[in-house]
């Protein structure tokens, strides 16, 4: 009878829907499966292997608007039901408060439904402002439940007796051996009525309010954007449908009377800041994207700015080679290197001013077109580990890391090579030169490069064309 009931119950809220809603037709919905905790009444239970609850409800509405199907996986407990989902054994957990324990495998979805944590005691003369009401008195809570965390948490100073459900807490109530309990208002008022327990009260409201969610296992994060756009879109009248359903208050005597008052005023107060909230979030949100757009497109354009200012203060305009400024940093820090690790380094300097040339005037004997070309043929020669830069109008130099005079000898020569047989003939017919210098012990990099301007002249006096290396 229970599950017929559940039963007309789902049929009934996807009927208010359909008569007011209009879906997008889906040929093959994907496939969700879920857990639960099989004995939450009325938030979620298992009754002869189906779903019922408040949770069933709102899957039912959220499975619609998603165009998702949602399938059960069975489980014994609420602890086998969050093994389940670190696991992988289903996806997603439909009702659960975004706490620090289950960040570390859950990803949330928006809120959908707020219950109100209240204080339950047997003494009908004393009503608890809150948490900070209570002194001495020892106070039952479920474990298991984000309140327990978050009582050990920010109130240490109160007594609490852990139990392993909510249901629990009560009995333990009724037979005396706790003075008050805490926990979600219709799961303790839905226990005490199976009970048929008349002298207990609500004698308190207790932050924070259960802001309840879909947990779902951080390898399907990307079900959230879907699973937050049917949020959503639930109707007002949907969810007043559906927690009218389920609060199940029934007044016995005078402290159940008081307990349908306040489920009443605290139903009331939740509602409307649901409502709040959505109507302020779908105000805000065409701003909010509109403001993002703009920010993602000032930071597109202050980052290409930026990467054109680093290019530019290392690079020279013409060639696209480092610059001096930027080669003299790097040479100062290889001489750094090789004082603290005696790592090998060489330096090459490739001229391409004859000494005759010089000595008629100072004009370079070739055009910056050719210079260009000169440097893409430096970097075609050079290692990914070489760094080449326009030392002056007329040189280009280039830093060896981590690399013998033998290996920079080879190099030097397969640049050589390159320049006397290029296919353009000013480039072959180009008078050069090249020096060698291998960093040695104590020296600075104004004596590195001094040693291999030795060489270079040593190569520029024998006509060009020859690579020499500096005397140790």
């Amino acid at each position: 009878m229970f599950k017929f009931k559940a039963t007309l119950v789902r049929w009934g809220v996807l009927s208010a829907m359909l008569s007011g809603w209009t879906f997008s037709a889906l040929s093959a919905p994907s496939i969700v499966t879920y857990c639960v905790n099989p004995s939450w009444v009325p938030y979620e239970m298992v009754r002869n292997g189906a779903h019922v609850g408040i949770s069933a409800d709102y899957l039912t509405v959220i499975g619609e608007l998603a165009g998702v199907q949602f399938k059960l996986v069975e489980t014994d407990s609420w602890q086998q039901s969050l093994e389940f989902v670190q696991t992988g054994k289903c996806m997603v957990l439909p009702m659960v408060t975004q706490s620090s324990v289950y960040r570390s495998f859950l990803t949330f979805s928006a809120p959908y439904f707020a219950t109100p944590n209240v204080l339950v005691s047997e003494s009908y003369d004393v009503m608890y402002h809150g948490i900070d009401g209570l002194s001495h008195q020892l106070v039952a809570v479920d474990k298991n439940s984000h309140l327990a965390e978050y009582l050990a948490r920010y109130y240490p100073d109160i007594r609490l007796q852990l139990m392993n459900s909510e249901a629990e807490a009560v009995r333990e109530l009724a037979r005396g051996n706790v003075d008050v309990m805490a926990g979600a208002l219709l799961s303790i008022n839905s226990e005490m009525n199976r009970m048929n327990l008349h002298d207990m009260a609500i004698t308190g409201y207790v932050e924070p309010v259960h802001l309840l969610r879909l947990g779902v296992n951080k390898a399907h994060a990307d079900l959230i954007p879907l699973l937050n756009s049917a949020i959503d879109g639930i109707p007002e009248a949907t969810s007043v449908a559906i927690y009218k359903r389920w609060n199940n208050v029934k007044s016995h005597s005078e402290q159940d009377f008081r307990l349908g008052i306040l489920v009443v005023f605290c139903g009331g107060i939740l509602l409307a800041t649901l409502i709040w909230r959505k109507n302020l979030i779908r105000r805000c949100k065409s701003e909010m994207r509109q403001k993002q757009e703009e920010m993602e497109n000032l930071q597109t354009v202050l980052l290409e700015k930026n990467r054109m200012l680093e290019f530019l203060s290392s690079h020279d305009t013409s060639t696209n080679l480092y610059n001096r400024n930027f080669m003299l940093h790097r040479a100062e820090d290889e001489v750094s290197r090789f004082n603290r690790f005696h790592t090998a380094a060489s330096l090459i300097l490739f001229d391409f001013t004859s000494q005759s040339a010089r000595q008629i005037n100072s004009k370079p004997v070739i055009n910056e077109d050719g210079i260009k070309e000169l440097a893409k043929i430096c970097l075609s020669c050079v290692r990914e580990v070489d760094i080449a830069g326009r030392w002056s109008s007329e040189q280009i130099i280039i830093l060896c890391p981590q690399t013998p005079i033998s290996a920079s000898k080879i190099l030097a020569d397969r640049l050589k090579e390159a320049v006397e047989t290029h296919q353009r003939e000013d480039i072959r017919d180009l008078p050069f030169s090249i020096g060698l210098a291998a960093l040695q012990e104590g020296e600075t990099f104004a004596d590195w490069y001094e040693r291999a301007s030795q060489a270079l002249y040593l190569a520029r006096r024998q006509h060009g064309g020859k690579v020499m290396i500096a005397e140790t």
